[in-house]
Order: structure tokens, then C-alpha cells, then sequence
């Protein structure tokens, strides 16, 4: 008995140090932004009009999480066709995303990143949060 009862204590101790390694691993913050990266720059080249983009992840942390993304449009797309496009494109990706992480969004034509838009071009936040995109992207 006593042996049985030795067995089943590793075996949960064991179970435990496994799942504690793998929380860790998976609440890393910035490797879940690295994936999320990946993710939305595959969904945002897919979006018709957008010749490249640049997604940025930055948690410092857990606290202050923010995203930054810039799309280049084609210079003949329609800035407001491609910033609700891409918005849609990148709340689908953006599923590991807390709901209140902070998104700068800017759409420009290519050569001519000063006349570019964001998000507020379409009735949102300047700056919405992921959640706001969620919403809008859901209408």
C-alpha cells in the first residue's frame, strides 16, 4: 500500500510540474504576441489593395500590451475599402488578444504614407481597443 500510495503522488507531482511548464509557456505574453504576428501579417497580405504590412506586439510584461500595425496600400486602392477590409481581416487573427490591448491602426498609399487614414475614418476610436475592432468588424 504504502508503495501504491508513493506511485500515485509522483504520478501528481509529475502531472502538475507538466501543466505548470506548460502554462508558462503559454502565457508567455510575447511569444503569444510572435505568434499573433504571424498570424495577422499572413491575414493583412491576403486583403485585396494591401501591398505589405508591419505588425508590432509589445507587452512589456503583461501590463501596457500594445499593437501597432501599418498597412501599405496600392496607390489606385480605396484607403476606407482596405482599412474595413484589413480591421476584419485582423480581428479574425487576433483571437489571443485581450479584449482592451490598445490598436494603432494606419492605412497609407504606397508613396505616400503621410495621407494615410485610421480607424477613426470608419467611425471608431483613433486608437480602438480590440475589442472595439471585434464589435465593429461583427456588425
Amino acid at each position: 500500500m504504502n508503495s501504491m500510495l508513493r506511485k500515485f503522488v509522483s504520478l501528481v507531482l509529475v502531472g502538475l510540474l507538466t501543466w505548470t511548464l506548460g502554462s508558462c509557456g503559454a502565457g508567455n505574453p510575447q511569444k503569444a504576441g510572435e505568434s499573433f504576428g504571424v498570424a495577422a501579417t499572413a491575414a493583412l497580405d491576403a486583403v485585396s489593395g494591401v501591398e505589405k504590412n508591419s505588425i508590432r506586439y509589445t507587452d512589456p510584461g503583461g501590463l501596457g500590451a500594445t499593437v501597432t500595425a501599418r498597412v501599405t496600400a496600392s496607390p489606385s486602392a480605396d484607403l476606407e475599402t482596405v482599412m474595413g477590409d484589413s480591421l476584419r481581416a485582423f480581428a479574425e487573427s487576433a483571437g489571443s488578444i485581450k479584449p482592451l490591448v490598445p490598436v494603432y491602426f494606419y492605412v497609407f498609399p504606397k508613396g505616400a504614407e503621410e495621407n494615410g487614414i485610421r480607424p477613426d475614418a470608419l467611425g471608431l476610436a483613433q486608437s480602438p481597443t480590440m475589442d472595439e475592432i471585434r464589435e465593429f468588424t461583427n456588425r
